[in-house]
């Protein structure tokens, strides 16, 4: 199997961080671009906001960080890369920019978000596998050494 193409779901959380990192090392020696897709949800962002609400302004920091920040390891390893950021719930829009790019891969954080938006939403790389025919690689945050 070549590795061409690699999607990876992009979020500020030391797991999504994780999984950047970890495309990086393998898309480098492949010679493979990767896309970087964050669904943008804008509750999400409701906690991080300052009075008053504008959604616009959270939606061009958030594209910032993804950008300027999220996407540094790729930058890094010298890896060809471009980045989405999609009004869609995770899932969604990994499958959608994979079938859009024609992804070799999948890459995806294991559960980074909070264990009570896990019960309520469900968990990205729990879902994922089971709405693509692509292959899918969770990524597990390093534990610390003891």
């Amino acid at each position: 199997m070549t590795v061409r193409v690699i999607v990876v779901g992009v979020e500020g959380s030391v797991g999504g961080l994780t999984a950047i990192s970890w495309t990086a090392q393998l898309a480098a020696p492949l010679g493979a671009r990767v896309v970087a897709v964050h669904a943008f949800e804008p509750l999400s962002y409701v906690g991080k906001a300052k009075p008053p609400l504008d959604f616009v302004r959270l939606r061009a920091e958030c594209e910032a960080e993804l950008t300027q920040r999220w996407c540094d390891p790729l930058a890094t390893a010298g890896v060809a890369f471009e980045t989405r950021m999609i009004d869609d719930q995770p899932v969604e829009a990994l499958v959608t920019v994979a079938e859009e790019v024609d992804a070799d891969l999948i890459v995806v954080a294991a559960r980074a978000q909070s264990a009570l938006r896990g019960l309520l939403l469900g968990s990205t790389s729990l879902k994922l596998p089971h709405e693509t025919t692509r292959p899918v690689c969770i990524v597990h945050p390093e534990r610390p050494s003891r």
